[in-house]
């Protein structure tokens, strides 16, 4: 948008569309592009994009993770091994490989857990957190400094 303005700007300024080009470094197609329209034009799509295709093949997708979740690190499919076993004909995928990446890498994203769970034998830890709480006394609240132990 800014670039367009300058352009416009060195036009009515008298400079010439090949010295445009040069100086902005754009070809004299766009230099005519930003001198006819006030606003570069929004992107649109030549050709609706296709459905994906990838829905028929989840079961064995998720079946491929399941049996790699047994198999050491190193002998784990990755999201391309995947793609490449769907496209053998046994299969028959015709999609693209994004969509088989993004689809491996939410499976994984959502298995991985994100906290680990404190359950521990009576009398084997202790945690503590210091704090302060408001009491009121007689003669009025007062901060007071707190320890909790757990």
């Amino acid at each position: 948008m800014n670039e367009f303005a300058r352009i416009r700007k060195a036009h009515r300024d008298g400079m010439g569309i090949r010295a445009m080009a040069r100086q902005f470094d754009h070809s004299p197609k766009t230099i005519r592009k930003a001198l006819a329209d006030p606003e570069p034009a929004p992107y649109t799509l030549k050709q609706p994009r296709s459905a994906p295709k990838l829905g028929p093949f989840h079961a064995v997708i998720e079946q491929i993770l399941r049996d790699g979740e047994q198999a050491p690190p190193k002998q784990r499919r990755t999201a391309m091994q995947i793609y490449r076993r769907l496209c053998e004909p046994e299969h028959g995928y015709t999609g693209g490989y994004d969509q088989v990446r993004r689809y491996v890498g939410q499976r994984c994203e959502a298995a991985r857990q994100t906290f680990i769970p404190l359950a521990h034998d009576p009398g084997r830890r202790l945690e503590a957190d210091f704090g302060h709480i408001y009491v009121d006394y007689p003669d009025g609240r007062r901060q007071v400094p707190v320890l909790l132990t757990t």
